[in-house]
């Protein structure tokens, strides 16, 4: 029975959202606005003016609409309930004919977009101002149906109590400044010493009535200072301010309340305001709230206010004074009007009644009640704003992803559109102002918003799983800031004093269940997501359209296929008494479990040398190894540890040149920064680290899980273990999409308002580039030091089954035990560690039908301990572009049977810029090295000790270990090569020697002597290709010196493993100053076309008539 009646209230609830339809999907609508709550009218003067078409138009058929609410949307989900417009009750002053004559005109109240309620509680009237917009939208509709009539109530003879004058309030707020870019609340006018302010006073007060003043005021001062209150010249008040405590965290201002009062008179102008103090003092007026009695005494305009509840029924006559005698509307009604405005949009119109000199009104004040007197004939106008144009956001579909954009992203919303479509996603995209219009009647309002999605949620049977915010947004709803890019809003905390406190999130769009909403910042007021929100913060067409290209690239499998997706890296700081390697030591503990197909690789800051240059510290070493992981590509890289919005830890080890130099295009990671403020995207004006990343057009990320302000290392790590629990999970053997992760990583880190910093960057819809498939290998025996040994195994589906049509590579790393290891303790004690970095043995092999074999030869310089090892595998269907991934564990130790008594070192090879290269040769300014390998039994790629690294040493001075720059031959365990550019090296003569050992120690040298001249003989300079990255071609330019001189050129292509997959000849007779028509198609020597990534070009250069020559190397990058 519970279970029926459950299911009923849902299935109602659906049908009744569902059977909604918009408004505004028909007729004619036109937006318009006031600032001021009052009663305005509309005539046919007015529509003319506007340009609006009246033929045959009666004027019995407008109808006015606005969002149904006493200021901005309540943000409790229970309470803000709206779907459509409500509409506003109107009066018609006219006759009963068809059409719209010169003297008719409807009349109605509009309230401003501030909030006026009485808290009982203190029992006093309230203003509150409203956050997002200082104008109030409404929507007039022509030609629609009977509008509302005002609800008019008969007046009654019998009254307890006579009214001659009436309580009044108003308030002065001007909301200039943002103390810390962040909250909601805004300030007025900020005071130094000396300087004062004047506020004029109502005139209608009464003389001699107490009228009372309370001032909210706000201190920025370290120092003391007080504000001193004089009516005119008379001193009434002194108020002392409160002080703060400097410091990076902590309140920046502390605001307070102070009341005083005094006895009016009628030649009382103006309330002074005077503030004094230190030099360094500073303060802030946040509100004045003016209260008094002021006459019943209409003189034309607009009078309004308040009657004081008496908590018991009691009528009263109000007496109500005027300057003139009020004649009668069309109707016989009196042309002086009195209304109960409390609900604005339930308007009660009371009789009012000639008694001899005066008008009189009888009222039940048993509650609270707004009210307004107002001559019809003495009314204006609200301002015309623009058409509306008919639209039926409520017709959705359904979907799986919501986009919500603003129209200048349009397009690209639709590329992201197609993309998701053609992987099964139902998707809907609406305008941001379609939005307001629907949900708040055009007036800017994050409520709106989420309404909306919550609308779409559950007339979706909560399929609804994504939400993409497409637009920026800024912590200034109202544009007070120069260059204001608030395309899409964010919410904005009640905390607007406390830079680790404050915060702006997304989140509140998720939040979907009746009694969330309100969001109280505290742990209490958690709430859990019930969508996935992303955003893509772009303030430029530019930047989107960058954006959306990165992810037709990332979802493009044929164009990110590699191993480099196989990688993990940890980066932290130092210091801090090691907890930031800590908490990234527990990442690697949990992910080397659970997580066990993917290599957790380290950059521990404290494990690098730092330098003190200047008073600076820096960590070349450290910021290389990130640039390097950059570079040859990571799945994730998860930062802990200081920084702000422009960089990684003190050291700099990343920071806006990093970023501008990285070229990743096909290798994008997603970034997890736990630090500060590194995704702060709601301040226009600055560009943070992490939009840096999103927006780079040749590299950066894919998406970022990130941080817009301030942030705890206790709940940092909360979050990033959540996220590790959550960014390799599956449900129904798929992988969750970026929304699932950061909404279930969000609802499992909740810590009130401390972990509510964290955003996503980027498409929620965005699934990672997870391989499909496993790999299976087929029984293996311990791995023995100098002993043979052949894998096999195959690429196999979630059931085990061979794929049979899988035809590629497998990339194999075999890792040694795990190390152990210390860092250097620079900032805090050494810390221990453990990584997997004792490689073994990395290899490249065919698959052929889901089958492959590998072979090497264990290295003599493993540890002969036994322990576990671990094999780690990728592949890549280069047909198919499909791909597998696996980790095995695997015995390593002892010493094989078959060590056999090899006593050669490899045969090394050395060549500088190409293979015709003989020692001593004159070479390019920034020559290219290249080494080719052989040994029998292998190659020694081990890095546990130093002497057995690859090395080259220049001038026997400079060590440089090329392992990362080896390249195993496919299918050959014996060979390999060793591509190092040598940049920009100074004229002179050069020796470099390489050493390279085999897998039985067995060491060998070699060396060659080459020359880089003072200058090169050809003037040759300001090499380019364009456009680079490229994809159906590309030209290569350059500068020459050698004008009008016999030039002849040999542009050569090689891939990473030197492989030349192009050559072109040209001579000139006579050489052009510029030459730029050398063409690449892309396309190898068998004009087929070539895969994706980087390609190193070679230009050599020679005088046909002195025979002087230059070589020039450089990358370019092809893309599909």
């Amino acid at each position: 029975m519970r279970f029926y009646l459950i299911f009923t209230i849902i299935l109602f609830k659906i049908l009744n959202v569902s059977a909604q339809t918009s408004l505004l999907s028909n007729g004619e609508w036109f937006k318009i606005g006031v600032v001021e709550s009052g009663i305005y009218k509309i005539d046919k003067k007015f529509l003319q003016e506007n340009k609006v078409l009246i033929n045959n138009f009666d004027p019995k058929n407008i109808q006015v609409y606005g969002s149904g609410y006493n200021g901005a949307l309540p943000q409790l989900n229970s309470l803000s309930n709206k779907i459509n417009p409500e509409e506003v009750q109107l009066g018609f002053s006219g006759n009963s004919d068809n059409n719209f004559d010169d003297d008719e005109f409807i009349f109605f109240y509009l309230q401003s977009p501030d909030k006026i309620y009485f808290d009982g509680i203190i029992n006093k009237v309230k203003t509150e101002k409203n956050i997002y917009t200082d104008t109030a939208y409404y929507f007039i509709k022509l030609n629609g149906e009977l509008p509302r009539k005002i609800n008019s109530q008969v007046s009654i003879s019998n009254f307890e109590e006579e009214v001659n004058d009436v309580f009044f309030n108003y308030r002065y707020e001007n909301d200039i400044y943002s103390i810390i870019q962040s909250g909601r609340n805004w300030y007025g006018e900020i005071f130094s010493p000396g300087n004062s302010l004047s506020i004029p006073l109502n005139e209608f007060f009464i003389d001699n009535s107490k009228v009372s003043l309370e001032f909210g005021l706000v201190s920025r001062s370290t120092v003391p200072s007080y504000f001193s209150v004089s009516i005119d010249n008379s001193e009434l008040s002194l108020f002392d301010m409160n002080t703060i405590k400097e410091g990076i965290y902590g309140n920046k201002i502390i605001s307070q309340i102070e009341m005083t009062e005094f006895n009016y008179t009628s030649n009382g102008g103006y309330i002074n305001l005077k503030y004094s103090g230190n030099n360094s003092a500073i303060s802030y007026l946040d509100y004045l709230d003016i209260s008094g009695t002021v006459s019943l005494n209409y003189l034309g305009d607009n009078l309004s206010f308040f009657s004081i509840p008496e908590n018991r029924i009691l009528f009263k006559k109000y007496n109500i004074s005027t300057n003139k005698d009020y004649g009668f509307d069309k109707e016989g009604n009196s042309n002086l009007k009195f209304w109960d405005i409390s609900n604005p949009y339930n308007i009660i119109e009371l009789e009012t009644i000639k008694e001899n000199e005066k008008y009189f009104v009888i009222k039940d004040d048993s509650a609270f009640s707004r009210n307004i007197i107002f001559d019809i004939e003495n009314l204006i106008y609200p301002f015309f704003s623009k058409r509306v144009q008919n639209s039926n956001i409520l017709n959705s579909n359904n979907p799986d992803l919501l986009i919500i954009t603003h129209s200048d992203f349009f397009q690209d919303a639709q590329r992201i559109k197609l993309l998701r479509e053609e992987e099964g996603l139902s998707v809907f995209i609406t305008n941001i102002n379609d939005i307001y219009n629907q949900f708040s009647s055009g007036n800017q309002d994050v409520s709106a918003i989420r309404n909306y999605i919550k609308y779409i949620y559950n007339s979706s049977g909560e399929k609804l799983k994504y939400v993409l915010l497409f637009g920026d947004c800024s912590y200034d709803y109202k544009n007070r800031i120069p260059n204001n890019t608030n395309y899409i809003p964010i919410y904005q905390s009640y905390n607007s004093t406390n830079n680790i406190f404050s915060y702006s999130s997304d989140d509140y769009y998720g939040f979907l269940d009746e009694e969330e909403g309100k969001w109280f910042e505290s742990l209490s007021g958690d709430h859990e997501l019930d969508v996935g929100i992303g955003r893509i913060p772009s303030k430029s067409l530019d930047e989107a359209t960058a954006y959306v290209d990165k992810l037709y690239i990332y979802s493009s499998k044929g164009k990110i296929k590699g191993d480099w997706k196989k990688k993990i890296y940890l980066v932290a700081d130092d210091g801090d008494n090691n907890v930031h390697q800590n908490d990234a030591e527990n990442h690697f503990d949990l992910l080397d479990n659970e997580s066990k197909n993917y290599n957790i690789k380290k950059i521990y800051l404290d494990n690098y040398e730092q330098k003190l240059t200047g008073g600076v510290k820096t960590s070349e070493k450290a910021k290389n190894k990130l640039n390097k992981a950059i570079e040859n590509g990571s799945f994730i890289i998860n930062y802990i540890g200081h920084g702000n919005e422009f960089l990684w830890t003190e050291e700099k080890i990343l920071d806006e040149n990093s970023i501008y130099n990285w070229e990743n295009r096909n290798k994008l990671p997603l970034f997890l920064t736990a630090t500060c403020e590194f995704g702060k995207f709601d301040d226009p004006l600055i560009t943070s680290g992490g939009e840096m990343l999103l927006y780079k057009k040749n590299g950066g990320a894919i998406a970022l899980l990130t941080t817009t302000r301030p942030v705890f290392s206790q709940t940092n790590y909360r979050l990033n273990n959540q996220f590790y629990k959550n960014v390799f999970k599956k449900v129904d053997n798929k992988f969750y999409r970026l929304g699932d992760i950061f909404k279930e990583t969000k609802n499992r880190s909740l810590s009130g308002s401390i972990n509510r910093n964290f955003a996503l960057l980027g498409d929620p819809s965005l699934q990672l580039s997870y391989p499909e498939y496993n790999i299976k290998i087929n029984e293996i025996d311990t791995l023995m030091a100098g002993g043979k040994v052949q894998l096999s195994g195959e690429v196999v589906d979630v059931n085990n089954i061979k794929i049979e049509n899988f035809n590629g590579e497998v990339f194999t790393e075999i890792y040694d035990k795990v190390s152990s290891k210390l860092t250097l303790g620079d900032e805090s004690t050494p810390f221990p560690f453990r990584e997997w970095d004792d490689l073994i043995f990395k290899g490249i092999s065919s698959i052929i039908n889901g089958s492959f074999k590998v072979e090497f030869v264990v290295p003599s310089s493993i540890e002969y301990d036994y322990g576990k090892g671990k094999i780690s595998l990728f592949a890549t269907d280069t047909i198919n572009f499909l791909e597998a991934i696996d980790n095995e564990q695997v015995v390593i130790g002892g010493t094989s049977s078959e060590f056999n008594d090899d006593d050669i070192g490899p045969e090394i090879n050395i060549f500088i810029d190409d293979y015709n290269f003989i020692s001593g040769n004159r070479v390019s300014k920034s020559p290219l090295l290249i080494v080719d390998l052989f040994d029998k039994n292998g190659l020694n790629i081990t890095e546990s000790k130093t002497f057995h690294k690859m090395t080259a040493i220049l001038n026997d001075t400079s060590e440089i270990y090329l392992n990362d720059y080896f390249s195993p031959l496919k299918d050959d365990y014996t060979s390999g090569s060793i591509r190092y550019p040598l940049n920009m090296l100074n004229p002179g003569k050069y020796r470099v020697e390489i050493k390279v050992s085999d897998n039985y120690n067995n060491m060998s040298t070699n060396s060659v002597v080459f020359i880089v001249g003072s200058e090169n003989k050809l003037k040759i300079s300001n090499l380019v290709n364009y456009p680079n990255p490229f994809s159906e071609s590309t030209n290569f330019k350059f500068d020459n010196g050698e004008l009008d001189q016999p030039l002849e050129i040999k542009l050569q292509i090689f891939d990473l493993r030197g492989n030349m997959v192009f050559s072109l000849d040209k001579t000139y007779e006579f050489s052009p100053a510029v030459i730029d028509d050398l063409n690449w198609n892309g396309r190898d020597l068998n004009n087929y076309p070539l895969s994706q990534g980087i390609y190193i070009y070679k230009l050599h250069v020679s005088n046909l008539l002195n025979g002087a020559t230059i070589i020039l190397h450089n990358k370019l990058f092809k893309k599909i």
